[in-house]
C-alpha cells in the first residue's frame, strides 16, 4: 500500500548558531547517504575558516579492532565507521587524558587522540577499559561553510548530548534521541526510510 507523507511535517527548527566543537549533528530521516543516513555525528573541531571535523557515533563495524589493525593488541572494544574520509585510518575519543599524552580536549571529560603507541601499551596492560574509549575508521569532514549550508537545507539538527552519554550511543540511539526530544522529532524517529512508501 502506498501512502503520501507531508514532508513539511519534518521541517523542524534547526539551530545553525549553536554549531561548535562538542555538539552533535542528528541527521534528517530521509537522507539516502550511506554514511550519514540516520546518523549521529560528534563534532570534534569546528572553525569557520578551516571547516568541521567529526565522527559518526552510531554505526558499528563488525570486525575486531585487532583485525582492522594487525599490530594492535586484542581488545574487546567496538569500532565504528567515523565517516567517509580516510577510511583506512583509525581515530579514537576517550576519557583517559591522565594516561594518554598529547590528546585534545573536546568537552567535559572527553578527549580526542593521543599517543598511539602509548595506547597500545595501555591496552596490553589492561589499564584502559573498553567503556573509556571509542574507535573510529575514518572521519567526517566538511569544507568551510559546507556544513552550514547543509544545516540551512534541513539535513541536520544541531544538538547537545551530555558527554557521559556520548560513549554509550549505539545503533538505536538515533531514534531514541529524537523520540526524547519531543513529539515533532518523534515523527522523524518513526518515519520510514522512504516517506512515499508504506
Amino acid at each position: 500500500m502506498r501512502m503520501s507523507y507531508n514532508v513539511d511535517l519534518f521541517n523542524i527548527d534547526h539551530n545553525l548558531k549553536g554549531l561548535r566543537k562538542g555538539k552533535c549533528l542528528i541527521s534528517e530521516p530521509f537522507s539516502p547517504d550511506s554514511f550519514f543516513g540516520r546518523s549521529i555525528v560528534f563534532i570534534t573541531e569546528h572553525n569557520s575558516e578551516e571547516g568541521t571535523l567529526g565522527y559518526i557515533l552510531n554505526k558499528p563495524v563488525d570486525i575486531p579492532i585487532e583485525e582492522l589493525f594487525p599490530d594492535f593488541p586484542s581488545f574487546d572494544a567496538q569500532c565504528y565507521i567515523g565517516g567517509p574520509v580516510g577510511t583506512d585510518t583509525i581515530h579514537f575519543i576517550h576519557t583517559r587524558n591522565d594516561l594518554l599524552p598529547d590528546c585534545i580536549h573536546i568537552q567535559g571529560n572527553l578527549y580526542l587522540g593521543g599517543n598511539f603507541d602509548t595506547l597500545k601499551e595501555l591496552v596490553s596492560a589492561k589499564q584502559i577499559l573498553k567503556h573509556e574509549i571509542r574507535f573510529f575508521l575514518g572521519y567526517s569532514g566538511w569544507a568551510p561553510k559546507q556544513l552550514a549550508s547543509e544545516i540551512e537545507e534541513k539535513h541536520w539538527i544541531v544538538s547537545d548530548i551530555d558527554a557521559d552519554k556520548i560513549m554509550k550511543i549505539n545503533e538505536e540511539s538515533w531514534a531514541n534521541i529524537l523520540t526524547n526530544m519531543g513529539s515533532s522529532y518523534a515523527l522523524w524517529a518513526k518515519s520510514p526510510l522512504n516517506p512515499t512508501l508504506n
